[in-house]
């Protein structure tokens, strides 16, 4: 089973993961607050984390340096020109299509299979 944390300040993007993911083979764990979430990864690394861009603190990068290392950190973000030297596993664009997140967690977990 694959591990992934999803960050993101819109409520409502973190309720479409929730309901995406709910009947996968994933453990999942969303958040709406960045520092929450660093301290749950710092806890929990996940395998995957998948973080917004723009955030009400911080910048997904900076989210993506706090954390352990060994976690794959996908960027996920609508805009079109980021400032950032961060090198992420994966870039998600928003709005995102559900098959997209489905395809970015079997490339960065091989062996992935969803439940049936």
């Amino acid at each position: 089973m694959v591990s992934i944390v999803y960050l993101d300040d819109e409520v409502y993007l973190t309720d479409i993961f929730l309901c995406f993911f709910k009947e996968k083979r994933v453990d999942l764990t969303v958040f709406n607050d960045e520092f929450a979430a660093i301290e749950f990864c710092i806890a929990n690394p996940p395998d995957i984390l998948f973080v917004d861009f723009r955030l009400e603190t911080l910048k997904g990068d900076e989210i993506a340096q706090r954390v352990p290392s060994q976690i794959k950190k996908v960027l996920v973000t609508g805009d079109i020109q980021i400032d950032t030297r961060y090198e992420f596993d994966a870039l998600v664009a928003k709005p995102f299509r559900l098959a997209e997140l489905l395809d970015t967690v079997k490339l960065l977990s091989p062996g992935f299979e969803m439940a049936h």
